[in-house]
């Protein structure tokens, strides 16, 4: 967005947005057909894209979306409220501290700061994005002190921070969850200069960073939103307990669940052996415990084993209420040969309604058709492996 544009949108462009959202158009082709009437070109693609902004970020902002600006690539690196909330708890504690909101984007987690009474400064060396966050959380009702500077370079050592690094400085645009070691400003080396100074912070990096990446002593939390890993956060110095890995996820209807364990736990529990045979109920781990490793630990504790010591799912004799794991009860299961599949769906007297699978070759669309025959009340069919051999069994929620 260039500086033009950007004035444009702070002033005449948020009143025609307010217009627009007051009495939206029927149909993009309309919308577009209007503001072409009106505008320039380029001022009217500029209005359409924040709609269409404006209505992805209603998941991460709820209403206040509506009176939100952002760019497309801030809007994909930003912190949605619920996450955000979380993250803020750790910080209350050290209230008493000059805090800075350290690559600020559009304003995210300042919002939630703001919202449990805490005043962040807010720092960026894109002069957009500092403007963007001032004008969201005015929205809210909050000022906000900006800071234009480039990182690790600071004017003043910060008490405590929140550091949120630009995952895409390379100009990537897609696979944000992916990690891309050229991607990353400020890079591994600045990251540790800030600590350097400055000890208690929270960085959020992506769930793929690898541990290696910083070399720091930290607890490292990976947070999931409904089976999707959002980000890996690692907790320095006083907000955290180092050698601690933890997941955290954030399920249906606002439950949540969080379990935590060592790291040296965390590689005990993979030592033991897997399963014989799957038992009674098959359980696959959310990605957030996926992408921690903690799932053969969780396991363990929950009384389950490893199906396989290459793959995540685990098996047990009972179901599980867990916000960490989806519990599936086996209704018919055997090695995986030659018409199994079939064979299983007719004992249990199902059909093939969706098809999962861990660690084998098997294309979900062509099992399906290859199925499409076979009637009955619809149940998974999954495919998977039992110590290095190919398995598959019919599978029913745990709840029915």
């Amino acid at each position: 967005m260039s500086p033009e544009d950007l004035e444009w949108l702070l002033g005449e462009g948020v009143e025609i947005l307010a217009e627009l959202q007051s009495s939206p158009a029927e149909d993009a082709l309309a919308l577009g057909t209007a503001l072409r009437n009106r505008l320039p070109a380029a001022r009217a693609r500029l209005v359409q894209e924040q709609l269409e902004l404006r209505e992805r970020a209603v998941v991460k902002f709820g209403d206040l979306a509506c009176r939100m600006l952002f760019t497309r690539r801030l809007l994909e690196q930003a912190t949605g409220a619920q996450v955000a909330r979380h993250k803020v708890e750790r910080f209350k504690d050290l209230a008493a501290h000059p805090l800075f909101d350290l690559c600020c984007g559009a304003g995210g987690d300042a919002l939630s700061f703001f919202q449990a009474g805490l005043s962040p400064t807010l720092v960026d060396q894109d002069p957009v994005a500092l403007a963007l966050a001032h004008h969201n959380l005015a929205q809210a009702g909050y000022q906000a002190h900006t800071l234009k500077a480039t990182l690790p370079e600071l004017p003043e050592t910060p008490g405590v921070f929140h550091l949120d690094p630009d995952r895409r400085a390379q100009g990537h645009e897609r696979a944000e969850d992916r990690w891309d070691a050229k991607g990353l400003s400020p890079d591994p080396a600045g990251i540790r200069q800030i600590l350097s100074r400055c000890p208690d912070g929270a960085i959020k990096l992506s769930p793929g960073t690898p541990p290696e990446v910083l070399e720091i002593s930290c607890e490292r939390e990976f947070v999931g939103v409904r089976d999707e890993a959002r980000e890996l956060v690692l907790w320095c110095g006083a907000l955290g307990e180092p050698g601690l890995v933890r997941a955290t996820e954030f399920g249906p209807e606002g439950r949540c669940e969080t379990w935590a364990t060592s790291q040296s736990s965390l590689e005990e529990a993979f030592q033991d052996d897997p399963a014989e045979e799957p038992q009674e109920y098959l359980h696959e781990p959310v990605k957030a415990l996926v992408r921690s490793h903690l799932f053969a630990a969780y396991g363990q504790s929950r009384g389950l084993c490893l199906l396989d010591a290459t793959t995540a799912w685990l098996t047990g004799a009972q179901p599980l209420e867990s916000t960490l794991l989806k519990s599936y009860r086996i209704l018919a299961h055997a090695p995986l040969t030659k018409n199994a599949e079939t064979r299983l769906l007719q004992e249990t007297g199902r059909s093939c309604g969706a098809v999962k699978k861990r660690g084998v070759a098997v294309v979900p669309e062509d099992a399906q058709r290859q199925l499409r025959k076979l009637e009955g009340p619809p149940a998974i069919l999954a495919y998977f492996r039992v110590r290095g051999r190919k398995w598959c069994a019919v599978l029913e929620p745990a709840g029915g």
